[in-house]
């Protein structure tokens, strides 16, 4: 009888770790997906540094919105790019 109920004990805890383990992967593709995207202005178009970003988002008062988070190294690392129109041929 003791070996059933081992086997019972060993079935519940992989079930608790896989979904720990489901868990843990949504709240980081969450947080990695939270960023929105940069809006396609001029001052979002070309090579972006984060001293660029911070001038407008933290220095500056020209309306921009203000950076929520600490800065980070590399701005585009989270916000990915401006989602600009592809040209359409004519084939």
């Amino acid at each position: 009888m003791a070996e059933k109920k081992n086997k019972g004990q060993k079935t519940f805890f992989r079930f608790m770790a896989l979904i720990g383990v489901v868990t843990v992967g949504t709240i980081v593709y969450g947080f990695l997906t939270a960023a929105p995207a940069l809006r396609p202005i001029p001052a979002h178009l070309g090579p972006l540094s984060t001293s660029t970003c911070l001038k407008c988002h933290v220095e500056s008062p020209s309306g921009a919105p203000i950076m929520p988070h600490r800065p980070m190294t590399d701005c585009t690392f989270c916000h990915k790019g401006p989602e600009l129109p592809t040209p359409q041929t004519g084939y």
